[in-house]
């Protein structure tokens, strides 16, 4: 199981599972990369899996790091059921942008 994470403009994007094993890599990456100014993308199209901990580390980042705003890109559908049914959307702040 592994994370990458690359810088894009405006954000991150990032990739394979984000789960227990590799959601502390992802929020240590994350945070080194994110300079807290504007809102961060989250490119996540090619993000295959999600877990608790892969939420929670979203939300950590959120919290500690993006005070403007955080943008959930493109989210596979079934990453998309996982952030509808937490309803990740009502959090002040995140915002999940969806392919049209």
């Amino acid at each position: 199981m592994t994370v990458q994470v690359r810088p894009i403009d405006g954000g991150l994007a990032v990739s394979g599972e984000l789960d227990l094993a590799t959601s502390e890599k992802f929020h240590n990456i994350a945070v080194s990369k994110i300079d807290g100014t504007r809102e961060v993308v989250l490119d996540i199209a090619d993000v295959e899996y999600i877990d608790s901990a892969g939420i929670r580390e979203l939300l950590r980042l959120h919290r500690t790091s993006c005070p403007n705003g955080i943008v959930l890109r493109w989210p596979r559908d079934n990453i998309l059921r996982v952030f509808d049914s937490l309803a990740l959307e009502t959090i002040r702040g995140i915002r999940v942008e969806r392919r049209s």
